[in-house]
């Protein structure tokens, strides 16, 4: 049950998808407004659905139940102040609401190539923003002849809508190509869509960095931005290794900053939390993806001691009391180094979650840990965001202490899990 000591004449809110990290929005939400749920799919993978905190809302409505209109008439009634996308499930839906209740949102006219990686790619060029050369295709033959004809050098495939790096492969050759897409067409995805079509992107060389911000009407909000590392897994695809929390003095930071205000414009991204992906090459950054929800790996009590905010607060002022953005400033300010580490397990078993949180917590930097798996549940070897055991903060005034610390845990992760 929502708190009873929530004033009931207040506007309801809408939260679409409060899934993963929307849990986290929810519950910020939770003591100030009464709240109601929407689920844009009538069923969803068990991992996410778990993560959707049921108890916090005063209504639950299935789209695929009830039926769009009637949906509109029933959640207009209540008279709600703002519709929130909770995870990159609800995305499309939470605009398409916004806008038939005549409540701020992002156009639900330019909501695909919010989702679409090659429309969105397509979107920021549009805007004059450089970004990677690509193809978007359903056909083996053309993607082979378009590496051929680029002089087979090292492409990216991945699926047009997906997330959490989930069948992303780096291709060096034919061979390589092939089998990757031999793994993507066709397949479901993580958004629980069909791969139809493709996505081959160029091999972009530079450091990734993630940047995650708050929009308000038009005015972006930086609310942090990491500098990302990968390794490879067994099966040589990419995976999410390390994230460091980049000074917010840093020189690199200007332009990033800069060419993301571009992207967040060129997508029509004027209301709510994004959270985007781009290499920082020789000529400049270039655009991986932009979420148009909360970053992933939010975790406000880090952020909070790291840099004094987080997009999740931010993205709660921006729609309960936005007269007070104006209070903070548009940069993160940096109060302590801080380190996102996730977790890889290199062979299948069942997880010792208490002896990696004992293990974990002797380190003298580590500040939190969320697990993805339960004591005793059966993992496999990490391909992915989803199959990582879990994500770690380590924070401390010291960068070296950071360093040291994931040093030892990476030491150790090898041997046990």
């Amino acid at each position: 049950m929502t708190n009873p000591c929530i004033d009931s004449s207040l506007a309801p809110l809408i939260l679409v998808d409060a899934y993963s990290t929307g849990a986290l929005l929810a519950r910020s939400l939770a003591g100030e407004r009464r709240l109601l749920h929407v689920r844009s799919r009538a069923n969803m993978p068990a991992a996410f659905a778990a993560s959707c905190p049921k108890e916090l809302f005063a209504e639950d409505y299935s789209v695929a139940d009830v039926g769009l209109d009637a949906l509109v008439a029933t959640l207009a009634a209540q008279q709600p102040a703002a519709v929130l996308t909770g995870s990159e499930f609800g995305v499309e839906l939470a605009d398409l609401l916004a806008a038939r209740l005549g409540l701020p949102g992002n156009d639900p006219a330019t909501s695909a190539a919010r989702r679409d990686k090659s429309l969105m790619a397509e979107q920021v060029a549009q805007a004059g923003l450089p970004v990677a050369a690509q193809l978007r295709t359903n056909s083996m033959a053309s993607a082979l002849a378009w590496f051929q004809a680029r002089g087979g050098t090292s492409v990216v495939a991945k699926p047009l809508d997906s997330a959490g790096s989930d069948n992303v492969f780096i291709c060096h050759d034919a061979g390589q190509l092939q089998a990757a897409v031999e793994a993507i067409l066709g397949a479901t995805n993580l958004m629980m869509l069909s791969n139809e079509a493709l996505l081959l992107q160029e091999y972009l060389s530079g450091d990734e960095y993630v940047i995650n911000s708050v929009s308000h009407q038009g005015e972006h909000w930086i609310s942090d931005v990491w500098k990302s590392s990968k390794t490879f897994a067994a099966d040589g695809r990419k995976i999410y290794d390390s994230e460091d929390l980049v000074p917010a003095d840093a020189p690199e930071l200007p332009q990033l900053i800069e060419y993301v205000q571009g992207v967040l414009d060129a997508l029509g991204i004027v209301h709510g939390p994004a959270h985007t992906e781009l290499i920082l090459t020789a000529a400049g950054p270039r655009l991986l993806e932009t979420g148009a929800r909360l970053s992933g790996l939010a975790c406000p009590p880090a952020l909070q001691a790291a840099t004094g905010n987080d997009q999740v607060a931010l993205t709660c002022l921006s729609y309960l009391q936005p007269a007070r953005l104006a209070q903070w400033p548009k940069r993160y300010r940096l109060q302590q180094h801080a380190k996102c580490l996730n977790l890889i397990a290199h062979r299948p078993g069942l997880f010792a979650q208490s002896q990696a949180r004992q293990r974990l917590e002797s380190l003298p930097s580590f500040h939190n840990v969320r697990f993805r798996f339960a004591e005793g549940a059966r993992i496999v070897p990490t391909i992915d965001l989803n199959s990582s055991p879990g994500a770690v903060f380590l924070l401390h005034p010291q960068l070296q202490r950071i360093n040291a610390d994931y040093a030892a845990w990476r030491g150790w992760e090898r041997d046990w899990l």
